[in-house]
């Protein structure tokens, strides 16, 4: 590990340089039990997207990281790093957490254009924030709000194909009132190009007593903001699942 630390480049890079050795040392364990254990394939592009996720997390947990979107970090985190000197103190409103035995799915949709290429990505996490599953994923050409609905469609679809969730309470939280405005919406939406996909929602919540879909703030919901810049930018789609 010493060896290792006496090769940061700079002093800007000193706490990113030693998280780095411990998410790469993670993840290359993690994809090697799941490629023997569970028999996924194992894949270069999707254990950088990891590696690149874990350092994000883990820094932001310093004092001087809290003070970076995870966002930002995952687009460019030495650009990151060397911010932080002119950065200023903001607000910062972390993860609400559910409460007891309930499990959050926070979702995103991203768009780049008014429509332009399109990403969703969600992370559920149970009450301490142990990470359940993730998913990054492009879906073509959208608009913002269209994403966002496909965003909680997504959720929902992973909630219903795994048997240990289909009976847990989850709360799928989105920071697009409009999307959870219409997902918990009875009205008859008539003509509008994402009709069927409100439809699907609602199938969801019929079938899945549990599932709530609630508003949280942008600030709250990071990480899945993360998940979906990072699809609509090009990145590797992916859906993890860990222990449940």
């Amino acid at each position: 590990m010493d060896s290792w630390l006496g090769l940061c480049p700079a002093a800007n890079y000193k706490e990113v340089w030693s998280i780095l050795f411990s998410a790469v040392t993670w993840t290359v364990w993690d994809h090697r039990n799941n490629q023997i254990f569970r028999g996924q394939e194992a894949s270069v592009e999707k254990a950088v997207d990891d590696v690149k996720f874990r350092v994000a997390w883990w820094f932001k947990s310093y004092g001087r990281g809290s003070k970076i979107p995870v966002s930002l970090m995952l687009l460019n985190l030495k650009e990151s790093c060397v911010s932080l000197t002119h950065l200023k103190s903001r607000t910062h409103v972390n993860w609400l957490p559910p409460v007891g035995s309930v499990l959050k799915f926070n979702v995103d949709g991203s768009a780049r254009g008014k429509p332009g290429p399109a990403g969703i990505g969600g992370i559920l996490r149970n009450s301490e924030g142990l990470t359940l599953c993730r998913f990054s994923i492009a879906v073509g050409i959208q608009s913002s709000n269209t994403a966002e609905i496909i965003a909680i469609r997504k959720a929902c679809e992973l909630c219903e194909s795994n048997p240990s969730l289909v009976s847990r309470n989850i709360q799928i939280a989105s920071d697009s009132s409009v999307a959870v405005s219409w997902a918990n919406s009875t009205d008859n939406f008539g003509s509008l190009p994402h009709v069927q996909i409100i439809y699907d929602i609602r199938g969801y919540l019929q079938s899945l007593k549990g599932l709530s879909i609630v508003y949280n703030p942008r600030a709250s919901n990071e990480a899945a903001d993360a998940l979906a810049k990072a699809s609509s930018s090009g990145g590797e789609d992916f859906v993890v699942w860990e222990v449940l």
